[in-house]
């Protein structure tokens, strides 16, 4: 299976800290968005129809 992978720069509006995300899908079918790499100082929270990025020092959701 080919995957489609792509790069998400991320930013916390509250304390401007920065990076990048690597993601990636198996296929149009699934639709399902793999988080292949965070960086440092993020982290990834699923809900049962999407994935977020929040920055993990502040705890915000983050611009993505």
């Amino acid at each position: 299976t080919t995957r489609d992978h792509w790069i998400e720069t991320l930013r916390c509006p509250q304390c401007g800290k920065t990076g990048t995300a690597e993601l990636s899908m198996a296929d149009s079918q699934s639709w399902t968005v793999r988080a292949d790499s965070v960086p440092s100082g993020f982290k990834v929270v699923e809900s049962e129809n999407s994935k977020n990025f929040c920055c993990a020092f502040c705890d915000r959701p983050v611009d993505a």
